[in-house]
């Protein structure tokens, strides 16, 4: 059968668009497995699942080109790697899904004596919805309220909250990276801490249980990669967006320090700016030995509530193997980029018995000991 020239044209032009699509895929796929905290490889981390429905379509542009004409060496070569590339990315995802197992067992317990419940919520610096926000506090009722971005005005709005909420600590500012932290229960010894950048804090706080058994609290929201840097912190011929570095080097230092308090029973939560399946913050689970209840329940992506294609899970509730879940939400939209997070964990001193706690080596250890003096190093 002869070919006409248009209809060979646009053979080609097929062809060579697949090809060129499924190197993009492979390229963002191979991407994060380079060791480095720029923020345009570290950005990578982000769209897994994106990125594995737009393999899935490749594929079936494969499909289908091999029914319209046959396919060439370097075109099967190409299907190839794209299949690999897609069995990468889903073994990356597959542990945020019902087929997973639970990393963090459930709770049987009928005693509520040891029970928290912990509101996780970025407020967005220019939401003004104040009313949704405290219509979601009563109808939820948290021990544990903590909020990320709070400016001035946030903190003037919900002064109200300490009538119910009477330990508080207290950072609003008007650089994205404000915290307030709200609570029923009694708090020993809170603390504002700025551990690695002058201008954005973290939390760290002894909560003790309606049982009177103290857990260590940290609410943490560090920087993160690919925003433009503040006009002080650029430099002449640098690039003027944020790498991973100062990010993963709080992350890690609040890692290392659980790992020092042993025994302690631990939560750590807060919008991390980071993906649960990205190296970071596998890495900071292992260093600090802190359970993902996400894990085997689903991704409960919390942000962009203004897309629903880009949405990834970047407010977290991790735990030490001491708790077992009792409940996990995402609540709904209520004005901000972000979904509020609703945890329920019961404190069990049995419950390493059930849960698996995730173990660090000496690499690991020495990873992060590096990403802790790149970080301090780059202030």
């Amino acid at each position: 059968m002869t070919i006409k020239p248009s209809e060979r044209v646009l053979n080609l032009i097929c062809r060579i668009a697949l090809a060129l699509f499924s190197l993009a895929l492979v390229c963002s796929t191979a991407i994060p497995l380079i060791h480095t905290d720029q923020w345009w490889v570290r950005v990578f981390d982000f769209p897994r699942v994106q990125i594995s429905v737009l393999i899935g379509l490749a594929l079936a542009a494969y499909v289908a080109l091999s029914f319209w004409r046959r396919m060439r060496i370097w075109e099967y070569a190409l299907a190839a790697l794209v299949i690999l590339s897609l069995i990468w990315q889903l073994i990356a995802i597959a542990p945020y899904t019902g087929l997973y197992r639970n990393e963090m067992s459930e709770s049987r317990q009928e005693n509520d004596s040891n029970r928290i419940s912990l509101l996780v919520y970025n407020v967005r610096y220019d939401n003004r919805e104040v009313k949704a926000l405290l219509k979601l506090i009563r109808d939820n009722d948290p021990d544990l309220i903590l909020l990320s971005e709070p400016t001035h005005w946030w903190f003037e709005k919900l002064k109200g909250l300490e009538d119910d909420y009477p330990h508080t600590i207290y950072q609003p500012q008007e650089n994205h990276y404000g915290m307030l932290l709200f609570s029923k229960l009694e708090l020993e010894k809170p603390e504002v801490r700025f551990l690695i950048e002058p201008e954005i804090p973290s939390f760290r706080t002894k909560v003790r249980l309606p049982s009177g058994t103290p857990i260590t609290f940290y609410g943490v929201h560090p920087r993160p990669p690919g925003l433009d840097l503040p006009e002080e912190e650029e430099n002449e011929g640098d690039d003027e967006r944020a790498d991973s570095d100062m990010r993963d080097a709080e992350l890690m230092l609040v890692a290392k320090e659980i790992k020092e308090l042993g025994e302690t029973p631990v939560i750590v939560a807060g919008d991390f700016n980071d993906v649960a399946w990205s190296h970071t913050t596998h890495l900071f689970q292992r260093t600090g030995g802190l359970l993902d209840p996400r894990v085997g329940r689903g991704l409960m992506n919390t942000f962009d509530t203004r897309s629903r294609l880009l949405r990834y899970p970047l407010d977290h509730a991790f735990a030490s193997e001491h708790f077992l879940l009792v409940e996990l939400r995402r609540l709904p939209d209520i004005g901000s980029d972000h979904f509020p997070l609703f945890v329920v964990l019961d404190y069990d001193a049995d419950a390493s018995f059930e849960n698996e706690e995730p173990q660090s080596d000496a690499e690991d250890e020495q990873e992060a000991e590096e990403a802790i003096n790149k970080g301090k190093n780059s202030e």
